[in-house]
C-alpha cells in the first residue's frame, strides 16, 4: 500500500458504503446536520475527489438529498451511485456519475419505510433490506424491497416483503447478508418482540429470514424461528 493523498468533505459519512474509489476518484456521500444529527436539519450531497499533488481536490458535487432526513443506505456501482434516506418516507436517489466533474440526481423514487443495506443483482436491479413504516415514518419490522434501477430515470420498486415488528443485524452489519445466486436465495437474521396485553405476555422470536427471487418477485420461503416466550 502506497500513500497517495488526502482531502476532506464537509459533514459526516454513515459507514463504508459512502465511500467508494473508481477510476482513480473518490466518491463520498456524506450529511451536514446543522443543529446535530438529531436535529432534522439536515441534507445529504455527493462530493467527487481527485488526487492531485498529494491532495483529494473536489471536482464534482451534487447536493440537496434527503432535507430534513439521514441516509440510511448507499451502493455505488460503475458509474452510477444509489443513495437512501428517510424520516418519514424513502426517496431512493440515483445519481450519474458518467461526469464525475457534473453528477447529477438521474431519478428518485419515494416510497413508505427504507432500506437500511442495498445488494446489487446485476442487470440494473437491486435488493434491499431495510424497515418498512407508516406514513408517518414510524417504522414496523423488517422489509425486503427489490428495485430495477435500469432506467437511471425511472427506478421503481417491482417487489416486497416484510415481517412485522422485526429487525435484522443486516440493517447494519453486511456481514449478517448471504444472497446465494445459484439459488437466487436471500439469508439473513432477525429478531421480533411483540406483546398481547389481553393476555398480559410478551414473545421474543429469533430466527433467519429466508427470501428466493423469482424473476420480479420475492417468496418468503422460510422463517426458520426459535421462539422464546
Amino acid at each position: 500500500a502506497q500513500y497517495v493523498a488526502s482531502g476532506e468533505v464537509t459533514g459526516f459519512i454513515n459507514g463504508q458504503w459512502a465511500m467508494s474509489e473508481h477510476e482513480s476518484d473518490l466518491r463520498v456521500v456524506s450529511t451536514n446536520s446543522f443543529g446535530g444529527w438529531w436535529s432534522g436539519d439536515s441534507v445529504s450531497q455527493v462530493t467527487v475527489l481527485r488526487p492531485t499533488s498529494g491532495q483529494l481536490k473536489e471536482i464534482g458535487r451534487v447536493g440537496g438529498l434527503g432535507k430534513t432526513e439521514q441516509v440510511q443506505s448507499v451502493r455505488f456501482i460503475g458509474d452510477m451511485g444509489y443513495v437512501v434516506t428517510f424520516r418519514q418516507t424513502d426517496p431512493l436517489y440515483v445519481i450519474d456519475l458518467t461526469d464525475p466533474t457534473d453528477p447529477t440526481v438521474a431519478g428518485e423514487l419515494k416510497i413508505l419505510g427504507y432500506s437500511a443495506y442495498l445488494h446489487p443483482l446485476g442487470d440494473g436491479i437491486l435488493l434491499g433490506i431495510g424497515q418498512d413504516a407508516t406514513e408517518t415514518g414510524r417504522v414496523t419490522g423488517t422489509q425486503v424491497s427489490l428495485f430495477d434501477v435500469s432506467d437511471p430515470t425511472n427506478p421503481t420498486k417491482i417487489d416486497g416483503l416484510s415481517v412485522d415488528d422485526a429487525h435484522s443485524e443486516a440493517e447494519w452489519d453486511h456481514h449478517a447478508f448471504l444472497y446465494w445466486n445459484p439459488a437466487e436465495l436471500m439469508l439473513a437474521p432477525f429478531s421480533s418482540w411483540s406483546s398481547n396485553e389481553e393476555k398480559e405476555s410478551e414473545t421474543f422470536d429469533t430466527g433467519v429470514l429466508a427470501v428466493k427471487r423469482n424473476g420480479d418477485s420475492l417468496t418468503l420461503e422460510a422463517t426458520l424461528r426459535n421462539g422464546l416466550k
